[in-house]
């Protein structure tokens, strides 16, 4: 699991280090650029789940401070620890790295989101323009849509490393189930949850309350998120025993109890949303403030299920194809085992993956 709540104190001449400071513009860093900074002031940012960087450090917390010697020369650097030397290009990029060797997590740089040229468009999305037009991903040579509704498909996902682990996806470009348009499409999302657990239980030897949902919501239209993000909505549906509580308990930052009516209340900001115990109690936070990395949940689970790699959630380097694609033998393999004994509604939005 990568590390947040980490404190980076920067070291060298004061000019330099202003410098440095300001180029440091991470989604998941607080930049405490005045000289006096105090244990409240950092550990205020802590509860953001935020790094903090800063020129000085108060004395209790020099335990816990990485330092980071700025300097400013054509030669080699020869000290000891980590350094950033203001004459390189990229500076931002050069603390990044040391961030990366400390598997500590600081976020996106700003630089990198899709904020500065507007939000996301249709065109680039690879739900909208591949998968949900044909099911197919051509790359990988299979039909990935298990199960389609009027207005929702169930997936497999790529970066499967649990099997059974599916994506319910809205055909229409919307940025969270929070911005469905409709109390008909909120009916028919539940509905679809309601089977993706029938699906699931009629696969593998699992009970539904063995069955973790939520959804990293995109609120602002997608603007402000990272480029290489999919910014388009995607509810997430896999076996684990993490709970709203237990994910609370771990990470410090609080989910707000909420029943599934109030879910449309909450689509201007990006949040965390997890099921609760049923289909309308609910656990979301979306303070703009909060930083919840990349793949949160994701880290967890690979955590629950002590994965050795230690970065085998990020689904772009580790894809875990095969177990996608074992997954999707045997939902097909339960679909014909069970079909008697399906609902006419599940038969009916999983016939066209059985042809």
């Amino acid at each position: 699991m990568l590390k947040t709540r980490n404190l980076f104190v920067l070291k060298g001449n004061e000019s330099d280090v202003d410098l440095v400071l300001r180029s440091l513009q991470f989604k998941g860093l607080t930049q405490l650029s005045f000289s006096n900074v105090t244990v409240d002031d950092i550990f205020k940012e802590f509860q953001k789940n935020k790094s903090v960087v800063c020129s000085n450090c108060p004395e209790e917390l020099k335990s816990i401070a990485i330092e980071v010697n700025v300097i400013n020369t054509t030669e080699a650097y020869k000290g000891k620890g980590f350094c950033l030397n203001i004459m390189d290009e990229y500076l931002p990029q050069y603390f990044q790295n040391i961030a990366n060797a400390l598997d500590c997590d600081i976020g996106d740089h700003k630089s990198d989101s899709s904020g500065l040229n507007g939000a996301p468009k249709v065109s680039d999305c690879p739900y909208c323009m591949q998968l949900i037009d044909n099911g197919f991903t051509r790359n990988l040579n299979i039909n990935r849509i298990l199960y389609k509704s009027n207005n929702f498909i169930v997936t497999p996902t790529l970066g499967e490393f649990i099997k059974g682990y599916l994506l319910i996806i809205p055909i229409s470009h919307v940025m969270s189930i929070a911005t469905l348009t409709s109390s008909d499409l909120h009916h028919e999302f539940l509905t679809v949850l309601d089977d993706t657990f029938s699906i699931l239980e009629a696969t593998y030897p699992i009970n539904k309350k063995d069955i973790l949902v939520w959804e990293n919501g995109t609120g602002n239209g997608g603007i402000g998120k990272a480029k290489s993000s999919i910014v388009h909505a995607h509810v997430h549906v896999a076996p684990s025993k993490l709970t709203a509580n237990s994910i609370i308990e771990y990470s410090k930052f609080p989910l707000t109890r909420i029943s599934y009516g109030k879910l449309s209340s909450y689509g201007n900001h990006s949040y965390l949303l997890v099921r609760g115990k049923d289909n309308n109690e609910w656990y979301i936070n979306d303070d703009p403030d909060l930083y919840i990395p990349r793949q949160y949940v994701r880290q967890l689970l690979a955590e629950e299920y002590e994965l050795l790699d230690s970065n085998a959630w990020n689904w772009r380097t580790h894809p875990f194809v095969n177990l996608m694609k074992s997954t999707c033998s045997d939902i097909q393999n339960a679909l014909i085992k069970n079909w008697s004994s399906l609902s006419d509604r599940i038969k009916q939005n999983t016939k066209n993956y059985l042809l």
